[in-house]
């Protein structure tokens, strides 16, 4: 009969440390699970031992320039820490396991998963131990170096260690990696921030009350002068309630629900995910969950918020070694028939605990934030009247944030009415593919989608009124500045209609306030404002005029000839207050007339790129804008063959050119603007705005 032999397996163990994964933001994960080391190896000491832990922060300690004008010091970074501890220490069964990987000591009663030290590794180039255990009667010595180069190593005692009274361990972590210590120099990370990270990753130990005492301190720092993470904890931390047996959907085993009121100033609530008595991953907001979760009050009217830790015995058998996260799923998407919940599930089923226990607060806050939207939407000095729509949907704002700022809530509401935008064109897309007709589908499409459509659309509309309505106070507000000293010339107001030096194809109809001159200019083909003729793309020309705003149209629709042009517009702004004395000045339609006689010369370029001869038929529109006084009324229709309108404009007309010129005052061009305006004005309630 064959026998078999036992062959002991070797281990690469700089591929198993080059295959742990830990992100740069998670460089306090190797202090705290030393730190955690620390803790079970004083429980494992016994009850007779009052345990303590020190935390010695080492840091680079260059030598930096003294500026005497320097504001703040330079940053000194972290790079590495010393942990003491009075615990059991590195006994026999201790040593076996610490040298064996994935080892299952202390698995049973502190949820080890045997890869810590290689954690370590994968952060730090290399860790120190010096451990004095008890063996027996004796006090023993055992000295290891574990680094990424020649594994672990055992330091003879060359007789220089003197036995100590009393056992402990020191462990050294030796100077963080790149990636790490980048992130901490980036961050500046202080003694402030390792507290609270060892405070909220061994947060069960001290609820528990089986927490030794652990002190930080800097490396030349007293011990006296050190921070007691306990004295921090039982001065911002209170245990509000613990709550067990708390069943999830899609999970059997049952789980701890333990609600922590934090005093530290944290902005908001929080849940953490916890295996084996210490935090896994990184903690997730509440308010991702539960958007209307707001601050909380004592008794005492002091602010808190909720920091609710987790436990279970599915978490302890999902951690992973690494113990930076979970062997779940993140998102519902990836599940597989074997996992019974995604980690997204899982939050969404604590946040609805979480939900059910502040009910009242909660529904309270919705209430507040509901009613701070409408003021927001509503607002009489500022509305925004385009979500208006939005405030008849039946928990539209659930997902938005209380605390949003107005700039996130202005962010959040255009992104909702988008969402619901795309959900309407999706409807009609469906019922646009029906091959047969579908009474259900269709009467849905009539009852409850263009209800939405038309209330969306009334509210753009009401939008794009209080706009208009704002460039009309603008424009007015102009006007009752003409004659003041620093009043700039027409530039203003030709800038409020259409940006100088600018065309249609820069300048979009959105963009632009062409319906003061005339509503029908939003449907034109080409539009340049101060710009030479001949540098016009849509023009082959050797003229340097410049018109003020010049347009035309090519008809794109209804037209038995595209290549026609169907009319040509000038518009000449002349400067407010402006004295107009000389011949030239006072001859209104000169400078325009000048301009259509250039432009008769040139031809100009249709929708495809070919050029069309600007016909003698074309009708021609020129329109200038001036303060119209009665000198000029009257010197114009009598000299130079212009009529007066019931509506105090002047026009004339070339009847051989087919050229229409009007004359318009720059306050009859703002009142018939507002004239044409009011009724919508009104009809949308922003007539007093």
């Amino acid at each position: 009969m064959p026998t078999t032999e036992i062959i002991e397996q070797r281990l690469d163990f700089k591929g198993l440390i080059n295959s742990i994964d830990i992100n740069p933001e998670e460089f306090l994960l190797p202090l705290q699970e030393v730190v955690v080391n620390s803790i079970q190896s004083i429980e494992d000491r016994g009850s007779g031992n009052p345990g303590k832990i020190v935390v010695e922060i080492i840091r680079k300690n260059e030598p930096t320039l003294d500026f005497q004008n320097e504001i703040e010091p330079e940053y000194n970074p972290i790079i590495g820490f010393t942990i003491r501890d009075n615990g059991i220490g590195f006994t026999d069964n201790r040593f076996e396991a610490f040298r064996t990987p994935y080892t299952d000591f202390g698995a049973k009663k502190h949820g080890c998963k045997g890869i810590g030290r290689y954690t370590v590794l994968a952060c730090f180039g290399s860790m120190d131990v010096k451990s004095y255990y008890q063996n027996e009667s004796n006090i023993n010595c055992r000295m290891l170096r574990f680094d990424n180069g020649n594994g672990l190593q055992k330091i003879n005692n060359d007789g220089t260690n003197h036995l100590p009274e009393e056992i402990y361990t020191h462990v050294k972590l030796n100077s963080y990696k790149q990636p790490y210590l980048r992130y901490i120099e980036k961050n500046k990370i202080e003694k402030d921030f390792i507290c609270e990270g060892l405070i909220q990753h061994c947060m069960l130990y001290f609820i528990k009350g089986v927490a030794p005492v652990i002190i930080v301190k800097e490396e030349n720092e007293d011990i006296k002068e050190g921070t007691i993470l306990n004295d921090i904890y039982k001065t911002v931390i209170k245990v509000e309630k613990i709550e067990n047996n708390v069943e999830i959907p899609s999970i059997e085993s049952k789980f701890s629900l333990n609600y922590i009121k934090n005093y530290n100033g944290v902005q908001s609530h929080s849940l953490h995910l916890c295996a084996n008595n210490r935090q896994v991953g990184n903690k997730q907001t509440l308010t991702k969950y539960i958007p209307s979760f707001k601050e909380l009050y004592d008794d005492e009217d002091q602010k808190y918020h909720l920091s609710l830790y987790v436990t279970g015995d599915f978490l302890d058998e999902k951690a992973h070694p690494q113990r930076n996260s979970f062997s779940i799923p993140d998102k519902d998407e990836k599940l597989t028939e074997f996992d019974s919940i995604s980690l997204e599930g899982l939050f969404k089923g604590l946040a609805e605990k979480v939900r059910s226990t502040y009910s009242d607060h909660i529904i309270e806050a919705e209430k507040e934030k509901s009613e701070r939207i409408r003021e927001y939407i509503l607002n009489k000095e500022k509305p925004r009247l385009r979500y208006n729509h939005l405030l008849k949907i039946e928990n539209a704002f659930e997902e938005i944030p209380i605390n949003a700022t107005d700039e996130a809530l202005e962010a959040k509401l255009h992104e909702l009415s988008f969402k619901l935008e795309q959900k309407r064109e999706r409807a009609f897309d469906k019922i646009f593919k029906k091959k047969k007709y579908d009474k259900e589908e269709f009467g849905n499409i009539i009852h409850n989608v263009l209800k939405e459509e038309a209330a969306f659309s009334k509210d753009k509309l009401a939008d794009l009124m209080v706009k208009r309505k704002s460039i009309i106070k603008l424009f007015k507000k102009y006007l009752e500045w003409r004659n003041d000293d620093n009043y700039m010339l027409e530039e203003d107001l030709h800038n409020i209609i259409f940006t100088m030096g600018a065309d249609s194809q820069s300048q979009p109809y959105e963009y632009h306030n062409l319906w003061l001159l005339d509503e029908r200019l939003a449907f034109h083909s080409y539009t340049a404002s101060d710009k030479q003729l001949r540098s016009n793309p849509k023009l082959e020309s050797d003229s340097q005029k410049e018109p003020d705003l010049f347009v035309y149209n090519i008809a794109c629709a209804y037209s038995d000839n595209p290549d026609k042009i169907n009319s040509l517009v000038l518009f000449e702004f002349k400067r407010p207050g402006r004295d107009m004395d000389t011949a030239e000045d006072r001859k209104l339609d000169n400078q325009l007339e000048g301009y259509f006689q250039n432009l008769s010369k040139a031809k100009a370029k249709n929708s495809k790129g070919r050029f069309v001869n600007i016909q003698k038929e074309t009708p021609k529109f020129g329109y200038i804008v001036c303060d119209l006084n009665q000198a000029l009324i009257d010197y114009n229709t009598d000299w130079n063959g212009f009529k007066k309108t019931p509506n105090n404009t002047l026009y004339k007309v070339n009847s051989e050119l087919n050229l229409y010129y009007e004359v318009i005052d720059y306050n009859d061009l703002v009142d018939f603007a507002e004239k044409r305006h009011e009724v919508f004005f009104r009809a949308l309630g922003i007539d007093n705005l």
